[in-house]
Formats: C-alpha cells, structure tokens, sequence
C-alpha cells in the first residue's frame, strides 16, 4: 500500500475536522433516527437564539398530553410567560444544560414564569432519571413519537433537539433557540420576554 502524501493527509484531516464541528453544531438531532427505527435523513440544524419583536410575534400552537409522571396536561401561555424546552435523556447537549433549567425555574418561579418539557424520542424510565439526576421539578410531556415536536415545526425543527422557546404572556413566541443554551443567555432572555419588549 502507498502511504498518502503528506498533502492529502492534511486534506483529509481538515475535512475529518469539518464533519465533526457540523456534527457538533447541529446538536443531537442530526445524529437521531425516528423512533419507528427508520433512517431519517435529518440536515444540519443552525443553532442559535432569536429574539422576536412584539408586533412580529406568532401564536404558539397548544400543547397537551402526558407527563413523565403519567398525568394530563394542557399547557396554558396566557397571563405569564411560559418556557418550553425540547430534550432527550440521550442528549449531550441537553445534558449540558439541564443544571441551567432546574435553576433558572428555581429563580423566576416567584415571577410567575412557567416551565414546560417536551421529552422527545426518549424512554419515560430513562427520563425520569434524567429529572431526578438534575433536580428537574417542572413539568415534561412525553413526546416518544415527535408527534408533539412535528406540531411545533413551524417554529422549532424536529430535528433541533435541544431548542427552547419562550412563550410571552399573550401566548406569542417570543425567543427561539437552538440547539443548547447557557444559563446566563436563558437568564436574559426570559427577562427580554417579562419586560413585555
């Protein structure tokens, strides 16, 4: 076997580079297949955290199902803001910033904000320990299917997961991100959806 020139390794290692930083960015969910075990073709997702104008803002579709817990839930947006975050147990970056979340609700809950989950592609078992493991006590719907994840594809793609969104107090979206955000960033962002901007 001929050894490769010193040229094409270098070509090589840079393009190995490039496919990791994209695997990177696209969070989880250009690595996730379906849960029906189909190869999905999911594209790379861009990250990163929208902030909406209030006159440009659109209605966040309803959300209702079963918690993690086995109970009902139909999510209400009016009269408080409401954030809604989009996670897998099976996920890096949702890992990541599951501390960020417990704290955050722990911070604004006195303000009257509401936090949601929306477990998705995941094993109830294995979210609940997820829950547990960060001290999680807000609410998560499952969401096994992505049935409840395709209902939010005009504002989130199903392929983002970790996204969050942050629902204002007229039940319009406010802030997007995605992919996985920092605590001072969620911080900020929920003080942009109260302060009514």
């Amino acid at each position: 076997m001929v050894a490769p020139k010193p040229a094409r390794r270098r070509t090589l290692a840079v393009a190995a580079a490039s496919l990791a930083a994209a695997a990177v960015l696209a969070g989880c969910g250009s690595s996730s297949g379906s849960s029906n075990g189909a190869q999905t073709g999911y594209v790379t997702v861009t990250t990163g955290i929208s902030q909406v104008k209030a006159a440009d803002r659109q209605a966040m579709p309803a959300l209702s199902g079963t918690t993690l817990q086995g109970t009902s839930l139909s999510v209400g947006y009016t009269g408080h803001v409401t954030v809604i975050n989009v996670w897998g147990s099976w996920c890096t970056p949702c890992r990541e910033e599951a501390p960020d979340f417990a704290e955050a609700y722990q911070k604004f809950q006195a303000k009257g904000v509401e936090f949601v989950g929306i477990n998705t592609r995941d094993d109830n078992a294995a979210a609940i320990a997820y829950n547990s493991q960060f001290g999680i006590s807000y609410p998560s719907l499952q969401d096994p299917d992505e049935t409840l994840v395709l209902d939010l594809k005009q504002i989130i793609p199903a392929t983002s997961v970790p996204s969050t969104v942050i629902v204002d107090s007229r039940g319009k979206v406010a802030v997007r991100a995605l992919g996985g955000i920092t605590e001072p960033e969620l911080l900020k962002e929920i003080d942009y959806t109260l302060s009514g901007s």
